[in-house]
């Protein structure tokens, strides 16, 4: 059986990534989780890995972060294993 995404290497990138893009501008978890109207032991347990953002999540958080919806699809799709499709 495949092992959840949450514990993937690609997820903890991702996760990371939006950890970095955070700090970055200079944000703290609570003023993010304000923003994103979560609380903060939320955030947190996105960012520790404890606890796995649904695609809508993701997609609100990276807006809230500024990344605009075709950026953060561009993260996960730089993370993924490169498919050969057969024919």
């Amino acid at each position: 059986m495949p092992k959840k995404t949450i514990y993937a290497k690609e997820y903890r990138e991702l996760v990371d990534g939006l950890r970095r893009i955070r700090k970055d501008l200079g944000l703290t978890q609570v003023a993010l989780a304000e923003a994103l109207g979560w609380p903060q032991q939320r955030l947190s347990a996105v960012e520790s890995g404890s606890r796995r953002l649904d695609v809508m999540e993701y997609f609100v958080l990276a807006d809230k972060l500024g990344l605009p919806p075709d950026r953060a699809l561009a993260l996960i799709l730089a993370l993924l294993p490169r498919r050969r499709h057969q024919t």
